[in-house]
């Protein structure tokens, strides 16, 4: 078997592994070593062989990548997880007090952890807004 059909085969095999991997790194490897695989037909010596390798992943991961994710990424702005709770309506099921750090709400059928964003007690069964996230606490207001 020639020597420039295995790097062709690595390089569909990185490929494939890009499937199960986030960020789109390995693909440009295996397109690289695509690449690399027509100097190794010709007969190049290793250092071409390596050279071309090198400077195929540098423009890849450079320039082709970051063009790639800025097509594939929303600019929309879209909240997710913990984020999208902003905004949201809630209901205070312990005591918030804001002096002692301590309260829990419930948003979504989900109970998180709160502190009030003024210094006024929340009082249960209260129907609060959340405002902002503070670490993995909700930081929330009076409607």
């Amino acid at each position: 078997m020639n020597l420039w059909w295995v790097f062709v085969t690595v390089g569909i095999l990185l490929m494939a592994m890009e499937v199960i991997t986030p960020g789109f790194i390995i693909m440009w490897f295996g397109l690289a070593t695509i690449v690399a695989a027509i100097p190794v037909y010709f007969g190049a010596s290793t250092s071409v062989v390596l050279i071309t390798f090198a400077v195929t992943l540098l423009i890849l991961t450079v320039f082709v990548r970051r063009i790639f994710t800025n097509r594939l990424t929303s600019k929309r702005g879209v909240n997710t997880n913990a984020a999208s709770l902003i905004g949201q309506q809630a209901v205070v099921v312990e005591t918030i007090d804001p002096v002692k750090a301590t309260g829990k709400v419930r948003v979504r059928k989900e109970v998180w952890s709160a502190t009030a964003k003024g210094t006024e007690t929340l009082a249960v069964d209260q129907i609060v807004t959340v405002k902002a996230l503070d670490g993995v606490k909700l930081l929330v207001a009076k409607e």
